[in-house]
């Protein structure tokens, strides 16, 4: 189930505190956002068996409307190039991920969000697809209509291969061959449960470690080495728990953080009694998820 190639990164635009500028278009939709399902994470001793899994891709989530337009989770359109267009089918709706490769995740989004639909920076950009929301059944009769409606012959729009769970030990040999790759995880998905929007236990993530995204508050001054640059950004969960992640960020990165009011990705080792994440070390940020989905 390995997809998409290595790309050429395109050029993207920030602020001077680092954030990428994010373009708001006249023709968001907000309806977008109750469509996507959204990830629990899986337990080890859950009972997975017979779901499907797949690779977790490291990419940006995005629908097909199966009427001319591709919309990031939150509602808003991105601005895709005809050669991707082209090869996605009407009337059908789409859910996958734009993808370039593992551990390309700013190179992806820095191209997908321009405004220009340049041929040139999306080149190797794929959607790889895993779900087809509007259509009836469990996931295995969504993706047959998924697969129908894409037909054969495809080069920008794939499938994203799944297998079936035969259960735990399956799971960890999958997880260790795709870490081993610089892959990000795994997802499984109920078999016979039917497309539900917002956060379900019918899609489950499977890492290494635990991660979560949280909205950028406030920034916190360094001592010793770190003096005149940044400590820590003050974050919020979306529980609207506060707490703050100062390890995980680069000279560069303190010099010039992540802006208040972005949203980032975080990974942890496990949460408190308080329900606190332990350890939190600042990944990435994640323009695509929106601040609004937080607690202020």
């Amino acid at each position: 189930d390995r997809c998409g190639a290595a790309a050429a990164p395109a050029a993207s635009s920030s602020n001077p505190k680092g954030s990428t500028r994010t373009t708001t278009s006249s023709s968001d939709n907000s309806g977008i956002e109750g469509i996507v399902t959204l990830a629990k994470s899986w337990e080890e001793g859950t009972e997975v068996k017979g779901w499907l899994m797949s690779e977790k891709l490291d990419g940006m989530r995005c629908i097909w409307d199966g009427a001319g337009s591709l919309w990031t989770r939150t509602g808003k359109k991105v601005m895709a190039p005809k050669s991707v267009i082209s090869e996605l089918p009407q009337g059908t709706w789409l859910d996958g991920e734009l993808w370039m490769g593992r551990g390309k995740f700013q190179r992806c989004m820095a191209a997908v969000r321009r405004q220009d639909a340049s041929e040139e920076a999306w080149f190797q950009v794929q959607f790889v697809v895993f779900d087809a929301p509007k259509s009836p059944g469990g996931i295995s009769q969504r993706l047959d209509a998924a697969r129908s409606a894409l037909g054969s012959g495809k080069s920008r729009v794939l499938l994203l291969t799944q297998q079936v769970c035969q259960g735990q030990s399956h799971i960890q040999a999958r997880l260790k061959e795709v870490e081993s790759l610089q892959g990000e995880g795994l997802m499984l998905r109920h078999p016979t449960a039917e497309h539900k929007a917002g956060r379900t236990s019918d899609l489950l993530k499977v890492k290494s470690q635990h991660d979560d995204e949280a909205l950028v508050i406030g920034h916190e001054d360094g001592h010793g080495k770190h003096q005149g640059k940044l400590g820590a950004l003050q974050c919020l969960l979306r529980s609207g728990r506060r707490f703050k992640v100062g390890t995980g960020l680069s000279d560069a990165e303190r010099e010039n953080p992540p802006a208040i009011g972005t949203v980032i990705t975080f990974k942890y080792t496990q949460l408190t009694e308080a329900s606190i994440p332990r350890f939190p070390v600042f990944d990435r940020i994640r323009p695509d998820v929106s601040p609004s989905e937080f607690k202020t």
